[in-house]
């Protein structure tokens, strides 16, 4: 027999082979709790790719590797299938500002590290970027309101932390914590777009501590403050993993 003719009943086995392997991906079982975390994490993934306007139901479903239907059970409709995305984006951005927040290191430091953290996170959690972008901007969309109130919880952490500041003295008298709080929170579009388009990481560093020079004064020296920061940031990281709500996905 020639070569040529035993070949030929090889492709349909490896098309069942395929078909097979797909069945039993699909056929997969997972807990309610880690398959809802399973299709919210390829929600992020394909809002992230398509936007908040175009993600759909079929295409998570299609990734995931389930049923339309089975994407249907957890989210009910488009409307709660975007408050899920959404929620999960603001859980990650106001717990990263509690994180880094909840530490007694003098103020610069602290609005120092958030921006790094921020900035970190857009290499580590892109996804999770791109929908805090797009939903920052949906300015004509119902999920407008929701996000100035997630934008609010965030201006409220930086400024309290300004207020410690101007009542221990490590922040500049001319600080206006709400205003300067605002600046702050804002000033992450700039940060997120410079990553994004890749600048060069001695810029974006340059680029944070001018902002908090600008907005809250000198940073002083860096090995009398570093310390007690990395101390609070370890504290607050044992009480994230003693509550799993808080960790980062």
């Amino acid at each position: 027999m020639s070569p040529t003719s035993t070949s030929k009943p090889d492709r349909p086995r490896r098309r069942n082979a395929s078909k097979r392997a797909l069945r039993r991906a699909r056929a997969a079982r997972l807990s309610p709790e880690d398959r809802r975390a399973q299709l919210l994490g390829v929600a992020l993934r394909v809002f992230a790719r398509r936007g908040l306007g175009e993600a759909r139901h079929a295409e998570i479903a299609e990734e995931a590797g389930v049923s339309v239907p089975t994407v249907f059970v957890y989210f009910p409709n488009r409307a709660e299938l975007v408050s899920a995305v959404l929620d999960e984006v603001a859980k990650f951005l106001i717990g990263m500002a509690e994180r880094v927040h909840d530490t007694k290191a003098p103020v610069p430091r602290v609005v120092l590290a958030h921006a790094q953290a921020f900035a970190d996170s857009i290499d580590t959690h892109p996804d999770h970027a791109r929908i805090w972008l797009d939903w920052s901007t949906a300015i004509r969309d119902e999920v407008w309101p929701r996000y100035l109130a997630f934008q609010e919880k965030v201006v409220e952490i930086v400024e309290r932390t300004l207020e410690r500041g101007l009542r221990d003295g490590s922040v500049s008298v001319d600080v206006d914590p709400e205003d300067d709080a605002r600046l702050i929170v804002g000033a992450a579009h700039m940060v997120a777009q410079m990553k994004l388009l890749q600048a060069a990481p001695e810029r974006v560093a340059r680029f944070v501590r001018t902002l908090v020079r600008t907005t809250v004064g000198s940073l002083g020296t860096e090995s009398a403050t570093d310390g007690a920061l990395a101390a609070g940031a370890a504290r607050s990281e044992g009480r994230a993993r003693r509550d799993p709500g808080k960790e980062r996905r």
